[in-house]
């Protein structure tokens, strides 16, 4: 029992509605709206690929936790180093399996996310600005696995989820680095606020968070798409300034942490968004409401940071 808490903890699964609402838009886009086993195989790889990534953060970074977060699972010696790198390198293979089960295209996709998410860990987190593109990138294309996983194809639309999601991660990614930028700094980590300098950092995060909504909302006007899927994009933009705003004014960890909380809002109701074009407003947010819910009453009550 002590072992699973241990790894539950490792993953974070408080966050576990990211991977699902970045991939539900292009497995529903790809099957019409049609829930099916494909779609929920689709989900589930997603789901384990994302906790492998989480295990293989944790691996990697061992030392430096040693220091700052020594509570955690591995520096706290209720896992292995070697326990943690297997279960991971286990559940990543199982990836693979699943994706080439679904088809070749998913297959060769798992694959390729799967060194993203290996390299974003043992290489790119500790490099600034290079960690704030490839992780976005990774989760950006889980749009692009959800469509082939389904259909073997994307489409057209697909691409708007993607460039819209890899833009807002971008920006979250560097807000959120602001909560443990004093750690970081204290450690030898190079993120990308240290790397470019703070306002630097929040203009180029503001950027792209501002282009990820215009991204979102050009279906309706270059594709002829209906509005009501709009709606989600406009309760995320709410969300995220409202949040973000403290840290512009105030640049610290406290503020970079409220900026993580509305940033997980924002992506739960704006990476789906798109999901609203293949099925009803309401039934849309019978999916992204009870997420939204479920992620931020585990965030509250594990009182853990992620």
């Amino acid at each position: 029992m002590n072992t699973l808490k241990a790894y539950l903890e490792l993953i974070r699964y408080p966050l576990f509605a990211i991977p699902i609402v970045a991939t539900l838009p292009g497995a529903l886009i790809a099957s019409q709206g049609q829930l099916n086993w494909r779609v929920g195989l689709t989900l589930l790889t997603a789901l384990i690929g994302y906790f492998a990534g989480m295990m293989k953060n944790d691996y990697f970074h061992r030392n430096q936790d040693a220091i700052v977060n020594p509570d955690r699972p591995i520096p706290s010696h209720r896992l292995t180093p070697k326990s943690v790198l297997i279960t991971a390198s286990i559940t990543y293979s199982t990836c693979v399996i699943l994706g080439f089960i679904l088809n070749v295209k998913a297959g060769l996709l798992v694959v390729a996310l799967v060194a993203i998410s290996h390299s974003y860990n043992a290489i790119f987190k500790e490099r600034g600005i290079w960690g704030s593109i490839s992780l976005p990138v990774g989760i950006g294309l889980l749009n692009v696995f959800g469509a082939l996983a389904v259909s073997g194809q994307v489409p057209r639309l697909v691409w708007y989820a993607f460039a819209a999601t890899t833009l807002y991660d971008f920006g979250t990614h560097i807000t959120t680095t602001f909560k443990d930028i004093e750690r970081d700094k204290r450690i030898g980590i190079l993120t990308t606020p240290l790397q470019l300098g703070v306002k630097p950092a929040l203009a180029l995060s503001a950027l792209a968070t501002v282009l990820s909504f215009i991204v979102a909302v050009l279906p309706h006007w270059l594709e002829g798409i209906s509005w009501h899927y709009t709606l989600w994009v406009l309760c995320a933009l709410i969300a995220t300034s409202i949040t973000r705003l403290p840290l512009y004014l105030n640049p610290n960890e406290k503020n970079g942490y409220l900026a993580l909380k509305g940033s997980m809002i924002g992506a739960i109701m704006f990476f789906p968004c798109l999901i609203s074009v293949q099925i009803s407003l309401w039934q849309s947010a019978l999916v992204i409401l009870p997420l939204l819910v479920l992620s931020m009453t585990l965030l509250e009550v594990t009182k853990r940071e992620v």
